[in-house]
């Protein structure tokens, strides 16, 4: 079931026993995880994941898959997930949010998010969020793009019309920001006012604390933002700086941060190390991205990159 590589070692279980399962809560709900299948991404060309180290850890999870792997990480724990289709241009995301939709029917996922498209009418995404029972919705700028971080506007890949249905709705709109300045990218800084200023009661969850994976990132996005930086949600999926966390929170409200892992593709063993501005990802297990720097005998004692996160975050 699932990938070969994913395996759950003595070190892991003596890490998880020792130093998280004592601090975590019973219930654990995970906000961000993308939940699909082989045949709605079997068209997306090799090339696509080649570009990106995260497609290469993995890009299908199956609702099965996923129970099974934070049944083996988390035992001990109520584990629920919020679900949402890898936003992959060229994936069928017509398919992907179908079978979230039967996830949700069947209770294999706590929730699901409807992942949009800039081209879907109001009428279309109105139809399908009431039909299936959506609580959100994920736009995404590779809808637009085709890459990550790219020097597109949010407006681009959301509309203001629907920014006003998920308002009008109460949905959760999960954000992605765009450029590769991140969150404090100031045409970002200026969109996200104008979102709050044109939308008042959206509910907006900003992904990955704004792609902000280093403090210099977030503390300039803190900044900029001033007072309306206590507006947003924040979602902790990918970021493992302890210090980002220290930022989040002493500045925000632990009811503005929601815990997130971007399953599946962190199912891998090890760690980061970061610069002031970016990060580099240490793996034990053979990507093509991996240079295994730290090698492999200090790689035999990498735990869950996952158990890091939450270590971190506790």
């Amino acid at each position: 079931m699932g990938y070969d590589y994913f395996e759950k070692t003595a070190l892991d279980k003596a890490f998880y026993g020792e130093r998280l399962l004592p601090r975590l809560p019973r219930a654990v709900f995970d906000v961000h995880t993308h939940v699909n299948l082989w045949e709605h991404v079997k068209n997306v060309p090799k090339e696509r994941i080649m570009d990106d180290w995260a497609f290469q850890c993995g890009y299908v999870m199956s609702a099965q898959d996923a129970r099974y792997y934070f049944d083996t990480m988390f035992p001990g724990i109520k584990y629920e997930i919020n679900a949402f289709a890898f936003p992959i241009r060229e994936a069928d995301i017509e398919a992907s949010n179908e079978y979230i939709a039967q996830c949700i029917r069947t209770q294999a996922v706590r929730s699901g998010f409807m992942c949009i498209k800039p081209e879907y009418s109001v009428e279309y995404v109105e139809e399908m969020l009431e039909k299936h029972n959506f609580s959100g919705v994920k736009p995404y700028p590779d809808m637009v793009s085709g890459k990550k971080g790219a020097e597109v506007g949010i407006f681009d890949f959301m509309t203001r019309g629907q920014f006003a249905l998920a308002e009008k709705l109460g949905m959760l709109v999960m954000m992605h920001l765009p450029r590769a300045g991140r969150m404090p990218d100031d045409r970002n800084v200026a969109e996200l006012k104008e979102i709050r200023n044109e939308f008042p009661k959206i509910k907006l969850c900003i992904a990955h604390f704004g792609r902000c994976f280093t403090p210099y990132h977030f503390s300039q996005a803190i900044e900029k933002m001033g007072e309306d930086i206590h507006w947003p949600y924040f979602d902790t999926a990918a970021v493992l700086n302890p210090e980002v966390y220290e930022l989040a929170l002493t500045t925000l409200s632990p009811e503005r941060i929601l815990f997130g892992t971007d399953e599946p593709i962190f199912l891998w063993h090890g760690k980061r190390t970061w610069t002031k501005t970016g990060y580099q990802n240490l793996a034990r297990e053979d990507f093509a991205w991996n240079t295994h720097s730290e090698g492999r005998k200090t790689e035999a004692g990498y735990t869950f990159y996952v158990y890091e996160q939450v270590n971190n975050i506790l």
